[in-house]
């Protein structure tokens, strides 16, 4: 018999990788406000980064749990400092999935298995 893997999340590390990453966002939207475009990938891709590295420690259910909840601290982030309009809904939506998406990727462990 096998002992059951802790779902359990990390919240310091996750609360502070999701505000880092936007804060790092609105940081470049300050010095380049030419090309909003470039914030949001910004956020997109440190979000996913900052998922993978609070889940780098982390083993089965517990790593697409604490990807979700990187993204949806950064993207509830990015809502309270950017407004609710319909495109920054839309990236914030995006940010989530980031967060799952670069929590999980080349991981085989976290991958149901097929019996």
């Amino acid at each position: 018999m096998t002992t059951p893997v802790s779902t359990r999340v990390p919240v310091l590390p996750v609360v502070a990788a999701g505000v880092a990453g936007q804060l790092a966002d609105d940081l470049l939207f300050v010095f380049l406000p030419s090309f909003p475009g470039a914030a949001a990938i910004l956020s997109i891709v440190l979000t996913a980064g900052a998922a993978r590295l609070v889940t780098a420690r982390l083993h089965g259910a517990a790593v697409p749990r604490a990807g979700l909840a990187v993204g949806a601290v950064s993207a509830g982030v990015g809502l309270l400092l950017s407004g609710l309009g319909l495109v920054t809904i839309l990236i914030a939506g995006l940010t989530v999935l980031a967060g799952v998406a670069g929590a999980i990727l080349g991981r085989p462990e976290v991958r149901p298995h097929r019996d």
